[in-house]
Parts: C-alpha cells; structure tokens; sequence
C-alpha cells in the first residue's frame, strides 16, 4: 500500500489521507506527526490499520469532547451523535468510557440539570418522559423523582396556573381551560385540579 496523498482539511489540525488514490480517512496532524506519515510512503496493511485505529479513538474522543463543551447531553445523546458522524462502535464506546471515567459525562447530574431548566414551564411527568426520550435509565428518573418535593412541584404548577389566568375571568370555563394547561405542561391530574380550584376560588395556599 501507498500513501499517495495527504491533504490538509477545512478543520484545523486534521488531513485527508489517500492511500492508492483512495480516500481512507480523516487523520489527525497528531498521528501523522508521530507515525511520520508522508506521501509516496509504502505501509503495509495491518500497520496502517492498527495507526487508524489509534487515530480513530482519539478522533471521536476530541470530537465528543467538542460536543460536550457545547451541550448538555446524555449518554444516549452523545453515542446518536457519534454514530451520525460515523464514527465506529468501539471508538464511540471507548470515547463514552474515558468521558464516563473523568466524570465529563453523568447522566445522574444530566437528568438533574434537565429537570431545573424545564421545572419553571413543565411539570415532573412531562419530564420525565422526555428523560426517557433521552435515553436516561428509568433508576435515575425515579430517584430524581422522589427528590421532589411536593410543595415544590405545586409552587412552581401555582406560578405557571397565575401566568396563565392574568387577565382572564375567574370562571368556570377559564378554570377548566387553566386545570387542562397544567395537565398539557405535565403536572398530575391531582395536582392541576388542587391549583385551578384555588386560584380561582381565592383560596388561601
């Protein structure tokens, strides 16, 4: 085999490398560097695909991190977005393993950090569906879960039920339309009833 042709890529820092007039892959200037890869070299087969398969691992853990700077993202979330890059099973595994090992990847502290951003407009069973959605595991979503409290989860229902009623007639019709509101944003039945009654009957909390 010959390396016929390295060209630098759009991205920084990596090349084109063409063996045989083929294209065989996206290297990295580190890579080529180390194993001094250069054009008109002759490699045989099994080296040059033992040093793709370094370059690969490394490849999908620098983009991974890339992705995971940029996002908050489960573990489900991070593999689908690999393999659409197509990166192979065992260098996405291997990148997912590191990034699980250094505790850049959680899926515990992902469901908690999704749930505090969307808990001011949805309540815990939307949530937790779209959790699940996201590939988080159903043990995670249950625990998180029972960390709620209930007063929490009526306080943040009472504050989007008096979004939703400003300037609106307290009546029987926009009462049924405030408890069908809460039910749409994913708070229960018991809870979206508790909060419509009292909003619109002056109740005290």
């Amino acid at each position: 085999m010959k390396i016929t042709e390295i060209k630098k890529s759009k991205q920084p820092m990596k090349y084109h490398l063409y063996v045989d007039d083929v294209f065989y892959g996206v290297f990295l200037d580190e890579i080529l560097a180390s194993y001094s890869l250069k054009t008109g070299q002759e490699i045989g087969e099994d080296r040059l695909e033992a040093i793709k398969k370094e370059n690969d691992e490394k490849l999908t853990f620098s983009t991974a991190v890339s992705y995971i700077e940029r996002y908050n993202v489960s573990t489900k979330g991070l593999k689908d977005y690999l393999l659409r890059k197509k990166f192979s099973k065992y260098a996405i595994d291997s990148a997912v393993n590191k990034l699980k090992e250094y505790n850049y990847l959680n899926d515990e502290a992902f469901a908690k950090n999704y749930f505090e951003a969307l808990s001011g407009s949805k309540g815990k069973r939307v949530i937790a569906q779209k959790l699940k959605e996201k590939g988080v595991k159903k043990e995670i979503i249950d625990e998180l879960l029972l960390n709620i409290e209930d007063e929490d989860e009526e306080e943040r229902a009472r504050a989007l039920a008096e979004k939703f009623v400003k300037n609106r007639e307290k009546n029987l019709k926009n009462k049924q339309k405030c408890f069908a509101h809460l039910v749409y944003k994913g708070y229960d039945y018991s809870v979206a009833q508790k909060i419509a009654s009292e909003i619109f009957t002056g109740e005290e909390r």
